[in-house]
């Protein structure tokens, strides 16, 4: 039986077979990521970290993990694109001759979805918001399949809480894509052993679910990860987890 999300984060501790393991993350901002790659620099990984941002709290982040990391790249250029995601990904792939984890952070802001006026068009701009990780995924996934790698992706999607029912219904129809992203990449990859997984926010207003049930913290979020990345979720992909919560907002 799987295990909850609350109780992968109370029992975590540390994973020994993800020392030296090669690892990239991107979309990475002071309001997002940092316990998580705190959490893979240290277990001793070697990182390829996207960040966006150059601000105090990330300079912070980058010496912590300097010390602990094995070793560390770090790229402030946007990869909005979704080439730029594939070059980019390609890149990362080869500092380290491949890569074992790969985690997506997906920022998207329902406000500026409001100038859609169909359904249709509403669900074509997610989808456009969706196609870096996409790339990002696909590559990376493909990377590990030539390689016999058994990896993990992870692609995690951070939105403000819904305020409207307008807004829940933007979230739902993102949460959804994502699952048919997640679900659609798992079963391509599955004989390669490369597992695909997403968390993403819920879509409803409100509170109601058990702690058990949700990612509610980055903290969480950081033991998720390195749970599905080590040998304790080599069984899991295509699982689409929850979160609410400073986990699901940015």
């Amino acid at each position: 039986m799987l295990m909850s999300v609350a109780g992968i984060a109370r029992n975590a501790g540390m994973y020994p077979e993800l020392a030296g393991a090669r690892v990239l993350v991107t979309g990475v901002q002071a309001s997002r990521g940092v316990d998580l790659v705190r959490a893979f620099g240290d277990h001793g990984c070697r990182l390829v970290l996207q960040i966006p941002e150059i601000s105090p709290e990330i300079d912070a982040l980058l010496s912590h993990v300097a010390q602990t990391a094995l070793d560390i790249h770090v790229h402030h250029d946007p990869i909005d694109e979704a080439e730029d995601a594939v070059r980019f990904s390609q890149s990362a792939a080869k500092y380290f001759g491949g890569l074992d984890i790969v985690v997506n952070l997906i920022a998207l802001d329902t406000g500026d979805l409001n100038g859609a006026t169909s359904l249709e068009d509403l669900e074509d701009l997610i989808s456009e918001r969706f196609q870096a990780a996409a790339r990002t995924t696909g590559v990376a996934a493909n990377r590990m399949g030539l390689t016999w790698t058994h990896g993990s992706v992870l692609n995690i999607l951070r939105v403000p809480e819904a305020r409207t029912g307008g807004e829940a219904a933007v979230i739902g129809i993102a949460r959804t894509a994502l699952t048919a992203l997640t679900r659609g990449e798992a079963q391509k990859w599955a004989e390669q052993s490369v597992r695909i997984n997403a968390v993403a926010p819920r879509a409803i207003l409100g509170s109601g679910l058990a702690d058990d049930d949700c990612v509610r913290s980055e903290p969480d979020m950081a033991a998720l990860a390195l749970y599905l990345a080590s040998h304790d979720g080599e069984g899991l992909t295509g699982m689409v987890f929850e979160a609410e919560g400073t986990a699901s907002a940015y």
